[in-house]
């Protein structure tokens, strides 16, 4: 059998030896740990991150809530509820006050009288003084030398003359004169109620042509229109079925509809809206101390 020496062996026969192949071996693994360890170490930070994870939503339900304070209920009180004040400026006057108001002299105010825009005084009885005709009681002129026998005429006189006229007690006109403007002939309302009594200017326009009246600003006839106004109102009542003093006087403040669609619905005087009860009542009070 030929022998070789190590210098005169085919180059390709090296491939074929044990020794060789274990030197070569290692070296082919190396590549194939990395990548592994590589692996292992992305397992283990994606453990760790999703362990982190899971304790931080877990510390998260665990912790406690902050709570708003809440402010504590006040202590129980007891809520007493007393009378609506009433709808007057000022209380009403006493039957003998109210006679002794009505001795003021009226005004000196021209038939074309403006209203003055400003809060109902508290106190009537104006200053100066209308004089009028014996021939004319009622109608306001100047003292002449062909009237030398001019005389001054007060609230009262008025309402004298225009009571017997419509059938009303003239302390009744008084009082709801005082009620309504504290006997003031140029007073304003807040929804155009005009002068001594108050008209509105829809029942102005309706009732002044009964007596002829073109100023609702003059006593006298602002005076006159209310005591046809109420003169109608009785009428209207009674054809209701009713003649009591209250439901007219509610017809006044209230409107006439109004008291129509109540009574026609069978309601009674406690079913009378509050302030209209009062209302009638400071009036029957101040006339007749009812």
């Amino acid at each position: 059998m030929p022998s070789y020496s190590p210098e005169s062996r085919p180059p390709h026969s090296l491939h074929l030896l044990p020794g060789n192949l274990r030197q070569h071996t290692p070296r082919r693994r190396w590549p194939g740990v990395l990548l592994g360890l590589l692996a292992v170490g992305f397992l283990l930070l994606s453990a760790l991150a999703f362990v982190g994870a899971a304790g931080l939503l877990v510390g998260l339900r665990s912790a406690p809530v902050a709570e708003i304070p809440r402010a504590t209920a006040p202590p129980a009180t007891v809520i007493v509820v007393l009378p609506a004040p009433s709808v007057s400026a000022s209380p009403m006057p006493a039957p003998a006050e109210l006679v002794a108001l009505a001795a003021a002299p009226l005004p000196d105010l021209p038939q074309t009288a403006e209203p003055i825009p400003t809060p109902l005084p508290t106190t009537a009885g104006p200053a100066q003084a209308a004089v009028v005709s014996p021939a004319s009681p009622l109608m306001e002129t100047a003292p002449t030398p062909e009237h030398p026998a001019a005389q001054v005429i007060t609230y009262a006189d008025l309402f004298r003359s225009v009571g017997e006229q419509a059938g009303v007690d003239w302390r009744l006109l008084a009082a709801l004169a005082y009620r309504e403007s504290r006997m003031d002939p140029v007073a304003l309302g807040r929804d155009g109620d005009m002068g001594l009594m108050q008209i509105l200017p829809a029942t102005w326009d309706e009732f002044a042509p009964k007596v002829a009246a073109t100023s609702p600003f003059n006593p006298v006839e602002n005076a006159q229109v209310a005591g046809v106004y109420l003169a109608y109102l009785q009428d209207f009542l009674l054809g209701l079925g009713t003649n009591d003093l209250r439901w007219v006087l509610v017809a006044y403040n209230w409107g006439p509809e109004r008291v129509r669609s109540l009574l026609a619905q069978g309601g009674r005087w406690e079913d009378v809206p509050a302030p209209q009860q009062r209302y009638v009542a400071e009036i029957l009070y101040a006339a007749f101390g009812e």
